[in-house]
Formats: C-alpha cells, sequence, structure tokens
C-alpha cells in the first residue's frame, strides 16, 4: 500500500471499513501517502491485538498520529522522513510501554525528520541515549540547534547538562523582561489614570465599616453645614442649637470662621474644609439651587462622599419643583422641613423633623 494516495482514499472512510476485520493482519505499509493528519480510531479497530509493525515512513506527519496504547504486540514503528521536530512526554511514555508489552524487542525509526535540539526537546534528546528502545543510527540524528545551525543529538545529550543551564537562564531572562513590561505597564497606566486609582482605592477602603470608624474619630468636625445667606438665621437658629447645644455635634459653619473657609477664599477651600468633616448637610431653597456657589459647595461635598450617600443629609427648606434641584442632589435622601420648622425659631425637640435629622446624625 505505498505510494496509493490512501490520504485521499481513506478520507471519508469514518467508520474504519478499509481494514475491518483484517484480525490477523500483523504488517502494514503506508508508507509515501502523503498522510499528515491523525488516523481515526476506527481506523486499526481490528489490528490491536494483531498489528507488530506499522510503517509510516515518508509521510507529512508532525506527530505519532495514532494512540500506541491501543497496541499489544507493535514492535516497529517506522516513521523515517516525516516532518517531526521530537516526541513530546507523551509519546515517549507510550512508547516505553509498548517497549514493556513487546518483551524489550521494541524499534522505532526517527531518521531524515526535521529534528530540533532546542530547550523544549531536552527531555527527548535525553531520551534517545538512554532508552532501552532500539533506535535506528543509534539515537544520533541530525537536528537544529538553538542558533539555528546544524548539530547532532549526540552531541547536545554530551552538552546537556550546559544546555539545561542556559536554557533556565533563558527562561528567566524572558519572564523576567515580561515581569519588568507589565510592571512597567501598570507605571504608565497608573500614572497616566492615578486620580482613578485614588479614588478606587479610596473608595475600597472607605467602605470597610472598621476603617470608616477609625477615619471618622480623628475628623475634626461632625458635619459640613452648606447653605444660601438667605437661609443664615435658621442655620445659625434652630439648626445649630438642635446639633451643637442640645446633641453636641460640632459643626463647620463658614460665616463664623471654621475651617478653612473664610468670605472670598477660593474654591479649594471648600474641599479642603469639606474633608474634615464627617458628614454633610445641604440646605436646601430656591436660593441654594439658583446659586452657583451653593451648587458648587453641593457637587464637591457629593463627590467626596461618593458611594456613602448615607453621610449627606438634605434638609430641603421650601418647595422646589424636582427639575430645579442638581441632579446629583436628587440622588439624596431628603427631610422636609415643613412650614412650622422654617418660619419659627422655636425648637421642640418632639417635633418628627428633629427626631429624623437626629437619627441621620448617628448613622
Amino acid at each position: 500500500m505505498q505510494s496509493s494516495s490512501l490520504s485521499i482514499g481513506l478520507k471519508d472512510d469514518h467508520h474504519g471499513k478499509f481494514l475491518h476485520g483484517l484480525k490477523r493482519l500483523q504488517y502494514i505499509d503506508f508508507s509515501r501517502n502523503a498522510f499528515e493528519d491523525q488516523f481515526r480510531s476506527s481506523t486499526f479497530k481490528s489490528q490491536t491485538d494483531s498489528l507488530q509493525s506499522l510503517i509510516l515512513e515518508g509521510n507529512l506527519f508532525t506527530t505519532i498520529p495514532l494512540k500506541l496504547n491501543d497496541f499489544n504486540r507493535l514492535r516497529l514503528l517506522n516513521l523515517k522522513n516525516n516532518k517531526m521536530a521530537y516526541l513530546t512526554t507523551q509519546e515517549i511514555d507510550a512508547i516505553e510501554v509498548l517497549f514493556r508489552k513487546s518483551n524489550k524487542t521494541m524499534t522505532v525509526l526517527l531518521e531524515s525528520n526535521p529534528l530540533v535540539c532546542t530547550c523544549a526537546s531536552l527531555y527527548f534528546v535525553e531520551w534517545l541515549f538512554t532508552t532501552k528502545v532500539k533506535l535506528d543510527s543509534n539515537g544520533s540524528y541530525s537536528c537544529v540547534g538553538n542558533d539555528g545551525n546544524i548539530t547532532k543529538t549526540n552531541v547536545v545529550y554530551n552538552d546537556l547538562r550546559i544546555m539545561r543551564i542556559r536554557c533556565i537562564t533563558t527562561i528567566w531572562l524572558i519572564f523576567s523582561a515580561t515581569l519588568f513590561g507589565v510592571l512597567l505597564l501598570f507605571i504608565l497606566l497608573g500614572y497616566r489614570y492615578k486620580l482613578h486609582l485614588q479614588y478606587f482605592c479610596l473608595f475600597i477602603g472607605m467602605a470597610n465599616p472598621l476603617f470608616r470608624k477609625s477615619k471618622e474619630e480623628a475628623l475634626e468636625y461632625d458635619a459640613y453645614v452648606a447653605y444660601c445667606d438667605g437661609d443664615y438665621k435658621w442655620v445659625y437658629g434652630p439648626l445649630r442649637s438642635f446639633l451643637e447645644e442640645r446633641r453636641n455635634y460640632k459643626l463647620l459653619l463658614s460665616d463664623r470662621g471654621d475651617g478653612d473657609v473664610r468670605p472670598g477664599q477660593n474654591r479649594l477651600a471648600i474641599s479642603n474644609s469639606i474633608s474634615k468633616c464627617k458628614k454633610m448637610i445641604l440646605i436646601i431653597s430656591n436660593e441654594f439651587v439658583n446659586n452657583e456657589w451653593a451648587s458648587y459647595e453641593a457637587i464637591v461635598g457629593i463627590e467626596h462622599f461618593i458611594g456613602l450617600q448615607a453621610k449627606i443629609i438634605v434638609i430641603s427648606l421650601e418647595s422646589i419643583t424636582k427639575s430645579d434641584i442638581p441632579q446629583c442632589v436628587m440622588q439624596m435622601v431628603s427631610l422636609d422641613a415643613n412650614d412650622h420648622i422654617r418660619k419659627t425659631d422655636t425648637l421642640n425637640e418632639n417635633n418628627i423633623f428633629w427626631k429624623c435629622l437626629d437619627l441621620a446624625m448617628k448613622r
């Protein structure tokens, strides 16, 4: 069956009918048939207990094209003049199993294959000169070395220890270079997106209750109060009286010079002051939503406590249409101060509003 174009003829033999039933067949010669793919498991199904010699010389195989473990009496495997670079550890192990099955009479022919003697094939090179399987040329084949030059497998075997050291060194160099490249990439990305990373780390840390507790204990003020001049009287009257005098909270009020905020100072002072507070109280009114400075205060505060909405308390002093309220404020839970609360200087702690505010401050 040499040079019979069997690679074409057996292409559609899905059920192995070509050799089916030939249970006493001991010798098969499939040489020079341009085979390149693995044989189907059914191709030699009838010969697993009879086949002793399999000639696959002169084909296009890059690996052993069948499961050697399926055979029980195979003694000769001719793989000459194919396209094999080396045998894998799995293929070598299967050959050794056949060697034991054949009462140590196994022969493998590998001459005229484009073998390589590289780091990947050192196990194969060592096997050539340590196995008891009979090999053509006594295992001394031509091969292509790491440098691209033609050498012999026996030469590589004699320098096997040096080769392994070189391969390990090369692997570590590649690993180190790759690791350095990855670290450099992270450094560049970290520098490019450092603000995003800082925010992410801050967000993760702030989500930890233990972190929040220790962080809050170090803060100077209990709450930053953002309000407009028109609401000054209510803020410094009932609100301050309830939170500071009756509940012992410490508020940051810009009009009395708390924190870093002073009338007419830049916006950076707002951010610095907010960062010193555990919470933020937004006093929303018609004047507030139409005031650019007040809106900026609200945005800075909300960005500072983003992801921790319980930290922001919104008090609505007037009835305002939702379309007039900044979108970032709309996402907060509000406390509605009714007419009685916002129009009187008298403080009644039993009012539901003050109870809700007290509860919000404790969260």
